[in-house]
């Protein structure tokens, strides 16, 4: 897996999922580099980090940006798609053996995701992570158990790092659609039970839960776009 072409390493994440081996996904994109890089951002999801005040959700997110398993994929941005100092900087703090796109379910992906990823998820047992309005009668597929968070989950439900009951649940495929919240836990939990598959999804799922607040999801040139290595 990775760099050797977008499509495949979304393939290659399928075929897991489709196997039902365990694994973990956390994918760092624009708005995580910010905080990992200690810079203040408020997001198109409407959250906002500011280094004065949420230090210890960065040492977390740190934490799940450099954490290592065999097991564990992180996604970071490309050259492609932000400035290629920041992917580089990416590239080298994480000390990742391998890494993958941040991108990986969206733009020309994003048709594979849906053809895909949508009806596979049906055959598992899937746990939402999701804003608390989201309209998950809309889902295609059904739900063993939905989390609600809010739109700044990393501050107002940062408590679930160390709190959700994880050891409560067994083969099931964890979805976060969570922002920076969702890559957290997709380290953490993964560390604490491996019996489960956690997937950072991010905006994927916004048509049917929220809104589509992004170029790919509006059917944009984006969603045209192959991304490089």
């Amino acid at each position: 897996m990775i760099k050797d072409s977008f499509r495949s390493d979304i393939e290659f994440l399928f075929e897991r999922l489709k196997n039902k081996e365990k694994f973990s996904f956390s994918k760092y994109a624009d708005g995580e580099f910010a905080i990992l890089a200690d810079q203040k951002i408020t997001n198109v999801d409407n959250w906002t980090y500011d280094p004065e005040k949420h230090s210890e959700m960065r040492d977390e997110l740190i934490r799940s940006f450099k954490f290592k398993d065999k097991d564990y994929y992180v996604g970071v941005s490309c050259k492609c798609c932000q400035p290629e100092t920041h992917v580089n900087w990416m590239r080298e703090q994480s000390g990742q053996d391998v890494l993958t796109w941040a991108n990986i379910f969206v733009n020309s992906n994003y048709p594979y995701f849906i053809e895909k990823f949508i009806p596979e998820f049906r055959n598992h047992k899937v746990v939402l992570f999701a804003r608390e309005d989201a309209r998950t009668q809309d889902l295609p597929f059904n739900l063993h158990a939905f989390i609600p968070i809010t739109s700044e989950a990393f501050i107002d439900n940062f408590d679930m790092v160390k709190d959700f009951p994880i050891e409560s649940y067994h083969d099931c495929l964890f979805l976060f659609c969570a922002g920076p919240l969702g890559n957290m836990l997709a380290a953490k939990l993964w560390e604490r039970n491996k019996n489960n598959t956690y997937l950072d999804i991010g905006s994927t799922l916004n048509p049917y839960l929220t809104e589509t607040n992004r170029g790919y999801l509006r059917g944009g040139n984006t969603q045209l776009k192959t991304c490089i290595w």
